[in-house]
């Protein structure tokens, strides 16, 4: 069930009254932090703030004004697949793995971003009891209130945000997920720093509990991580 005008108008209040009285919890990004998102091949750059029209559907964080352009990426690899390839599960039939071909292996891009400043994200998942909002409310199917969340959060006088961050409803690890913010002739807050087709992409950071080896390449971050199943690999 979607928000009503009355429940825009609540959230909208509530976001105000908690930043008046500097209540709303924030995620610090540090300049120089990577980020990461899946795209599919081709692009230039990793840098795409989209401010989707309607009655094109709107992403979860997406500016429902449709004014403002939003930057979706993720913490580590993990969530930037599971943010991608997660949705593909049939939403009527829980329980079903997901399976991926290997094609979509080379038709996507793993992209790494650099954070150009300093960054402080409105923590969605900290921020919620105090909306009087559950975690099931923001990670359904209906985006409504997550776009009026933004639609507050985004317009608060000098700009305190640069986003949101929140958990992927895929892969709920404690990882944030970034839904970044710029306003019309605002610079970019992320500058790209790698584009490797997922076939080719390893990551040598933070790895799963008992993996052995000293990186994971994406396949293994599907499979072992996340469950899913690559076909045809």
């Amino acid at each position: 069930m979607g928000t009503n005008d009355d429940d825009n108008k609540t959230i909208t209040h509530s976001i105000q009254e908690l930043h008046s009285k500097g209540k709303l919890i924030s995620k610090e990004v540090k300049q120089g932090s990577h980020s990461y998102r899946v795209q599919d091949t081709g692009r230039d750059q990793a840098e795409h703030y989209g401010c989707p029209k309607r009655p094109k559907e709107l992403g979860r964080y997406n500016d429902p004004e449709e004014e403002i352009g939003i930057w979706y990426g993720a913490e580590h690899p993990s969530g930037a697949l599971a943010e991608t390839f997660g949705r593909r599960r049939p939403a009527d039939k829980k329980g079903v793995g997901i399976f991926i071909n290997a094609t979509d292996l080379e038709s996507k891009d793993m992209c790494v971003v650099e954070m150009n400043r300093d960054l402080k994200l409105l923590d969605l998942k900290l921020c919620l009891s105090k909306l009087a909002r559950t975690v099931d409310e923001v990670s359904g199917l209906d985006y409504t209130l997550t776009q009026e969340i933004v639609a507050a959060v985004a317009r608060l006088p000098d700009n305190p945000f640069d986003g949101i961050a929140y958990e992927s409803r895929h892969h709920p690890d404690g990882h944030s997920c970034y839904a970044l913010w710029t306003k019309p002739g605002e610079a970019t807050t992320v500058k790209t720093l790698e584009m490797t087709k997922l076939s080719e992409f390893e990551y040598k950071g933070e790895l799963p509990q008992g993996f052995e080896g000293d990186c994971i390449d994406a396949e293994e971050i599907l499979t072992e991580i996340l469950g899913y199943k690559v076909l045809g690999s």
